[in-house]
C-alpha cells in the first residue's frame, strides 16, 4: 500500500519521492481532465471554447470599439492570452487542490507535491491544445510560414510553468488556512489581468513606469510571447535571461512556502 511505503520524516530527496509516485501522478491528471468534462456534451471541446470565445470578444472589443492600434491584433492576443489563461486557470485550481484532495491524503501517505504537479500537469494537457491551435492560426494567417524565433517556444513553456507553479505553491499552502483566499482570488485575477500585457503591448506603458510595471512577473514573460509568436523575432539576450532567473526565484520561493507548511496540512484539512 502507498501508505506503507512513504514516510514524510524519513522521505529521500524529493524528486526521487515524485518518480516513485508517477503512477498516482498519472493518475490524478487522468482523473482531473475526467471529473472536469464528465456529463458534458462537447467534452474537451470546451477546452477552446472557452478561450475563443474570450478571445474573440476582446478582438471585436480592441478592434473596432476601443481601437488598440497594432497591425493584426487579433494575432497579437492570441500570442499571450492562452499563456495567461494557464496561469489564472492554475490560480484558481490552486484555492482548492489540496482540500479536494484531503479524502485521498487521509487514506494514503504521499507527497504533497504530486497534488501541485497533477494540477498543472492536467492544465497543461488543455493549454497544449491551445497553443497548437495559436500556431497554427498564427503560422497561416500572421507569418505565412514558421519562423524560426518558434525554436524558443519549449524554453517559454517551461518558464511558464516554473512561474505558474511558483505562484500557485504558496497560494494552495495559503488556501489550506484561510478560505479568504478564494474570496480575494478574483479581485486579484482581475487586477493582475489589466496590469498584464495581455490584450495591449508593454510598450503602451508610460516609460517612467516601466520598471515599477515590470515588477509583475507575469508582463516579463508574455512580453517574451509577444516577441517569439506575434513579431516572429528572438528577444533580447538580457530579456529572456532577466525572465528566467525571475521564473527560477519565483518557483524557489513558491516552494519553500508550501515546503515549510505542508507539513500540517493533513491536521487541517
Amino acid at each position: 500500500m502507498i501508505g506503507t511505503r512513504y514516510s514524510p520524516a524519513g522521505r529521500g530527496p524529493i524528486l526521487l519521492e515524485i518518480w516513485r509516485f508517477r503512477e498516482m501522478l498519472r493518475s490524478l491528471v487522468v482523473r482531473n481532465l475526467k471529473v472536469k468534462y464528465q456529463r458534458s456534451a462537447l467534452g474537451f471541446v470546451w477546452t477552446l471554447l472557452n478561450p475563443l470565445l474570450t478571445v474573440g470578444i476582446l478582438i471585436a472589443v480592441f478592434s473596432f470599439i476601443v481601437r488598440i492600434q497594432i497591425p493584426n491584433y487579433w494575432a497579437f492576443l492570441v500570442s499571450g492570452y492562452f499563456v495567461w489563461n494557464f496561469i489564472q486557470q492554475m490560480l484558481a485550481a490552486g484555492t482548492h487542490v489540496i482540500s479536494e484532495h484531503a479524502p485521498l491524503r487521509r487514506s494514503a501517505a504521499f507527497p504533497s507535491e504530486v497534488l501541485i504537479l497533477g494540477a498543472t500537469a492536467s492544465r497543461l494537457a488543455e493549454f497544449a491544445v491551445e497553443l497548437s491551435l495559436a500556431l497554427l492560426l498564427l503560422v497561416i494567417f500572421h507569418h505565412g510560414g514558421v519562423p524560426f524565433s518558434f525554436v524558443l517556444l519549449p524554453l517559454l513553456v517551461v518558464l511558464q510553468l516554473l512561474m505558474a507553479m511558483g505562484f500557485v505553491m504558496p497560494l494552495a499552502a495559503l488556501a489550506v488556512f484561510y478560505y479568504d483566499i478564494q474570496h480575494a482570488l478574483p479581485a486579484a485575477l482581475l487586477t493582475l489581468f489589466y496590469v498584464s500585457p495581455v490584450f495591449y503591448p508593454a510598450n503602451m506603458v508610460p516609460e517612467a513606469m516601466q520598471s515599477l510595471y515590470f515588477l509583475n512577473p507575469i508582463a516579463g514573460l508574455l512580453t517574451l510571447y509577444h516577441s517569439v509568436l506575434y513579431e516572429g523575432v528572438f528577444p533580447a539576450p538580457g530579456q529572456l535571461a532577466a525572465v528566467t532567473v525571475v521564473s527560477c526565484l519565483v518557483f524557489l520561493g513558491g516552494y519553500v512556502v508550501f515546503n515549510r507548511y505542508k507539513t500540517v496540512f493533513a491536521e487541517v484539512v
